[in-house]
């Protein structure tokens, strides 16, 4: 069961979330994982203390701590405060490493920051926990297809069309698992194929989730077949 409502987590690429730099050095808070760096005695410090307050919060339970306040991260993403939700999504993985959704949150904006190979190596890792959520899926998928699509990665492209094949056996009325479908054939020039996603989504109860932007871009390189 959901605990927020969430935007598919790549579509932030629009959104501009490009914050990291000259702060991000300064302040390790602002990059996943606080950069895998040793941390100093200060900072040791201060981690002992959000820890045991949130223990204390949450009767110890750090699983449930991890997820509320991955939880506010994605609220603080929705906001367009990518700073702030990165900060949340790391005092999430420090309460709990494998939380899935604060992983996931951490490659959203690594994807919004043009760092493409990050936000893959964090997907794999949320994966393991977030594997059944299906806008998850959809957004390990397009993150697999825009990387291949950049890198001319056949084998990567061909791997994010098949999840989207099999998400859409699962859930033939993802609306945006299909756009995300029509956009990477799209980028491989496959557009009369992208066409006939964007046909499945105009069907779906969620078709109003489109994006006109796409559909225009799509109709400029190739006019809308005549159905029969």
């Amino acid at each position: 069961m959901r605990t927020v409502p969430r935007f598919i987590a790549l579509a932030l690429l629009a959104l501009g979330l490009a914050f990291q730099g000259a702060h991000a050095q300064k302040d390790p808070s602002l990059v996943p994982k606080y950069g895998s760096l040793p941390k100093t005695d200060t900072q040791k410090a201060a981690d002992r203390q959000f820890l045991a307050g949130m223990d204390k919060q949450f009767k110890g339970d750090r699983k449930k701590a991890a997820q509320e306040t991955a939880t506010r991260g994605w609220q603080s993403l929705r906001q367009r405060n990518a700073e702030e939700a990165m900060r949340r999504f790391n005092q999430a993985w420090l309460l709990d490493k494998s939380n899935g959704l604060a992983l996931w949150g951490m490659a959203a904006i690594q994807g919004g920051s043009g760092k493409g190979a990050e936000a893959l190596q964090l997907l794999k890792e949320a994966e393991k926990s977030m594997g059944g959520d299906l806008d998850f899926a959809v957004d390990y998928a397009r993150a697999l297809g825009m990387s291949g699509i950049q890198a001319k990665d056949e084998a990567m492209v061909r791997q994010a069309l098949d999840r989207f094949a099999r998400i859409h056996e699962q859930a033939p009325e993802h609306t945006l698992n299909l756009q995300n479908w029509a956009i990477t054939l799209y980028g491989v020039g496959q557009y009369a194929l992208a066409w006939s996603r964007i046909e499945l989504a105009e069907a779906t109860p969620r078709r109003a989730d489109l994006d006109p932007r796409f559909i225009a871009a799509l109709q400029q390189k190739l006019p809308r077949p005549k159905t029969k």
